[in-house]
């Protein structure tokens, strides 16, 4: 047979519970751990903790902290990692340096660019507008901020809807 659950409240913290309720705060079920993160990358964990919400969206947790101490458990799972004989691939370990990252990210931003101007000087054929209205593909143009050819494209996939077809472009 098990044991039940039992916790026992200290006088004061059952009375400030009983006026957390009388506020109108309601509890949220389901919360199995609570985490704060201080300044300098320490963090404060609170399990099984009893959380309620007030009204305007603040958040009243109890529960006993314990310092979470990341750093350790990380160097614990390393060296079970390393026991297992699973160890990380050098591609998997960031070496790089921020400005690394950064000129990375400049450049693969400058490829993409570069890649979208490709796709226009390709799509410089003309298509062929039929039963289009010259007034419904100017207002595609100018409303959707794009070539002639992809408003026509557009308003044919759309059957001649503008607002669909300008909704479609601007995603």
């Amino acid at each position: 047979m098990s044991a039940p659950n039992v916790s026992i409240l200290s006088k004061n913290e059952k009375k400030s519970k009983d006026m957390l309720v009388k506020l109108g705060l309601k509890r949220v079920p389901g919360i199995i751990r609570v985490a704060y993160r201080k300044k300098n990358n320490e963090i404060i964990a609170i399990e099984k903790p009893e959380v309620y919400r007030t009204p305007g969206g603040n958040y009243v947790v109890f529960g006993e902290p314990k310092v979470d101490d990341f750093t350790q458990k990380l160097a614990a799972a390393q060296e079970q990692a390393q026991a297992s004989g699973i160890v990380p691939s050098e591609a998997d370990v960031a070496t790089k340096s921020p400005a690394d990252i950064q000129a990375d990210m400049q450049a693969a931003a400058d490829a993409i660019e570069s890649g979208a101007g490709k796709v226009e000087e390709e799509d410089d054929g003309e298509v062929d507008a039929g039963d289009l209205s010259n007034d419904d593909i100017e207002l595609v143009m100018q409303q959707a901020n794009v070539a002639k050819n992809d408003a026509i494209k557009a308003l044919k996939s759309h059957n001649g809807d503008i607002v669909n077809a300008i909704m479609s472009l601007s995603k």
